[in-house]
Order: structure tokens, then sequence, then C-alpha cells
């Protein structure tokens, strides 16, 4: 038996589905993520500004960003972390407790275990579709046609049901804090700077922008693989 047939062809194909699911649903955290200018679009429409320094604002968010790329490290103290009130007449600066700088430190770990598996998924899915090369190249071609389906189709169930589930968004966001934040340290009072820096709405915004950047790349998935399956068909009319 060919090596590119039977069963370890269809291995190959479910196993590069897989992979091409995780590199759909995590592209759009990877970009959005270190967004600086989606997260100003983010604080403004959630009215984060009224409250703190713009300014203060924008650099403290590239400050996280350098720590989340373990570029430098967060000292809860250092007066270039504290933030500003947008009311002048406040002689107090905000600033992240011991506590919060524990979160994000949980957030960047966090972070760092998805891009991992982002990246492992982008580098064995070059490998396994190498390996899927076949001298008919209408043949490999309708081959990738089935990983763009089953995994777009994967995806869009997926989303269908984080919409229903992103109905009642609080208790989402509670589940997801306590599967991936066992250690319960994610509970802050209204006035803490992490809440009036991230609110619930700017993490809903966030939600729904990762949920339709990921449906709109599984459906030109979908559309692609659809054609390649039928190459075939295609060519031949």
């Amino acid at each position: 038996m060919n090596f590119k047939t039977g069963k370890i062809k269809t291995i190959l194909i479910l196993i590069n589905s897989i992979l091409l699911i995780i590199i759909i649903l995590f592209t759009p955290l990877f970009y959005n993520v270190f967004n600086l200018n989606h997260y100003m679009n983010l604080y403004e429409e959630n009215n984060v500004f009224s409250v703190l320094n713009k300014d203060d604002v924008r650099d403290v968010t590239e400050k996280i960003f350098r720590y989340f790329k373990y570029e430098e490290e967060l000292d809860y103290l250092d007066p270039s972390f504290q933030v500003r009130y947008s009311n002048e007449s406040k002689s107090t600066v905000a600033s992240f407790t011991p506590d919060e700088v524990s979160h994000l430190d949980d957030v960047r770990e966090l972070l760092a275990k998805i891009f991992i598996i982002y990246f492992s998924g982008i580098l064995f899915i070059i490998i396994g579709i190498i390996l899927m090369i076949d001298k008919n190249i209408k043949i490999f071609i309708k081959d990738l046609g089935k990983i763009f389906v089953i995994s777009s189709v994967s995806i869009l169930l997926f989303i269908a049901i984080l919409y229903l589930l992103g109905k009642n968004f609080p208790v989402l966001f509670d589940n997801f804090h306590l599967i991936f934040f066992p250690q319960g340290n994610f509970t802050f009072s209204e006035s803490s700077l992490i809440i009036t820096l991230f609110p619930f709405g700017f993490f809903y915004e966030f939600f729904i922008k990762i949920v339709l950047s990921s449906a709109t790349i599984s459906a030109a998935a979908l559309a692609a693989g659809i054609i390649f399956v039928n190459i075939f068909k295609i060519f031949k009319s």
C-alpha cells in the first residue's frame, strides 16, 4: 500500500484538520492581543478615558504588552506602572496591587501556552502538508480541500455553540476563569485599576471580535475547501 493512500492518508487529513482548527481559532487572538489601536478603541467605547488619563493608559498598556512578551517584568511600585485620573483635581494615582500583578502573571503564562500551541500548529501543519504531497496535483488539492472543509465546519459549529453561550456572557466569562485560573485570584473590586482599565464590556467586545474573525476565516476556508474538493469537476467542466 502506498504511503500516501489508505488509512495513513486519512490520519494525515484528520491531524492536519485539527492543526488548522487551532490556527484559525488562535490567529485572531494572536493579532488582536497585542494590537494597541484595538485596545485604545475598546477603552474609548467603554469610557475608560473618562476615568483614567489617556496617555498613561496607553503607556501602561504598552508596558503590559512587553510584560506578556517576556520583554520586561512588572513592579507594582514602579511609578511608570501607575495611571493618573482624568480628573486632574485628584492628586492620587491608580496603581495595581500585588494580587492584580499576580493575575496578570497568570494571564501571561496562559498566553504563552496558547502561542506555543499556535506556532507548533503552524510548524506541524507545514510538515503534515508536505507529507501529503502527491504526484497527482489534483488529488493533493482535493485532499487539501477535505482539510479545509473538516476544519472550517468544525469551527463554525463550535462558534455556533459559543454564540449561544455568549448570550449569557457573564456565566461564560466566569466559567472561563474558573477553568483556566483555578487558583481563584481573578476577583477584584469595581474600583481596582485592573477592572477600571479592563471592564466587563472590554472583554465582551474583545470576545465578539475574536469570534467574528474566526467565523470569517472559517467561511473563507470552507468556500476554498468546497472548490478544492470539487477540483476534478471544475477542470472537467
